[in-house]
């Protein structure tokens, strides 16, 4: 029964795909409302404070459901569609987000010091490395660079995984964009794994975008059933798309060159939350604070400033990452480095372009 599921999954990528979304969806969407409700009874909410953009009490470990559902619906299809070497990385990817998820929870119900979690995304990314030796060993020739040394390939990796963590973690900040953000990198990650017939890439690809869709939904209405994602949610998501980045940009691992200049595409997908948090920490750093001190100067903010509800935000960064990501395509050129910042260059101009252009408009 089981060699006969392997046989046809592994013959219908799509239905496996579908399948496995939709269970993780049903799974989580069946959750989340509880991890609401218990949360609420129990006090365990985001209490509003000068700068929050909700006025009520709203439960915050979303991130609770998504990984149940995520973390269950992967294991079960990894138990017979993955191979020993594959099921050796998955179990080390859940060996390491223990401690990340273990980190979230207690800083959503307790709190957690910058400086501990930062400890925490930077031991949990090295015990992912250690375990499966699989980290970013090429520059694919971006600036000149081709195959990295060792040691500064393990440094290089790290310092990845901490930047795409911290960078998703700081567009959680109205409702929907965290997740939808996720849901276009991940689709992504999941087209590439199609292509290059990794399984255990597609299991856990479509494991969490079906978690994040179920989790969509209860963020973005206004009931008792609303949640948030809460740090629990962007930590583990955050390490996961680390995860599918390093996989897809180690040489070793992701052998197969279905994609030319790789980094540029990864950095295309990133582009919002990169772009963000860097202009978010230039500003904290000129004003003389602390980069990890939370503000309201980040671009979601200034759309909500301009009269844009939480959705009409979400759906106006969308768009934007939608229109970097296709132009990183139409503007391909063989040669990675004027591809790369034919691409910087579109991505650092066109949101603000877009939100001045917009403020105008309205005016």
């Amino acid at each position: 029964m089981i060699d006969s599921l392997f046989i046809f999954f592994l013959d219908n990528i799509f239905i496996l795909s579908v399948l496995v979304i939709t269970l993780s969806f049903l799974m989580s969407y069946r959750t989340l409302p509880v991890i609401a409700y218990v949360s609420s009874i129990k006090n365990l909410t985001a209490k509003p404070n000068e700068r929050s953009s909700h006025k009520n009490k709203i439960p915050h470990l979303g991130g609770l459901g998504v990984s149940f559902g995520a973390f269950f619906i992967c294991a079960f299809f990894g138990s017979f569609m993955l191979d020993n070497n594959e099921m050796s990385i998955l179990l080390s990817i859940a060996a390491s987000l223990v401690i990340v998820f273990s980190a979230g929870i207690k800083d959503d119900i307790i709190g957690l010091s910058p400086k501990l979690k930062l400890f925490v995304e930077i031991f949990s990314s090295f015990i992912f490395i250690l375990l499966t030796d699989i980290r970013i060993d090429s520059f694919y020739g971006l600036f000149g660079v081709y195959d990295i040394p060792i040691i500064a390939s393990y440094f290089y990796t790290i310092f990845v995984f901490v930047v795409i963590i911290n960078s998703y973690n700081l567009t959680d900040g109205i409702d929907g964009l965290a997740a939808s953000i996720a849901i276009i990198i991940l689709s992504f990650f999941l087209y590439y794994f199609i292509n290059v017939h990794s399984i255990l890439g597609i299991i856990s690809t479509c494991s969490m975008l079906g978690g994040i869709l179920a989790f969509l939904r209860f963020n973005i209405i206004n009931n008792k059933q609303k949640i948030f994602m809460g740090d629990v949610g962007t930590l583990v998501i955050g390490y996961v798309l680390a995860v599918f980045t390093t996989i897809i940009l180690s040489s070793d691992f992701s052998s197969i060159d279905f994609i030319p200049n790789k980094p540029v595409y990864i950095l295309t997908l990133f582009a919002y939350p990169f772009l963000d948090t860097l202009r978010v920490f230039i500003i904290r750093g000129i004003s003389g604070k602390s980069p990890f001190v939370a503000d309201k100067n980040h671009f979601h903010h200034k759309l909500l400033k301009l009269g844009f509800s939480h959705v009409q935000s979400t759906a106006f960064i969308v768009l934007y990452c939608l229109i970097v990501i296709s132009c990183s395509f139409f503007l391909y050129d063989p040669h990675i480095l004027k591809h790369f910042l034919s691409i910087l260059v579109l991505s650092i101009f066109l949101l603000p372009f877009m939100i001045w252009l917009t403020s105008k408009i309205k005016n």
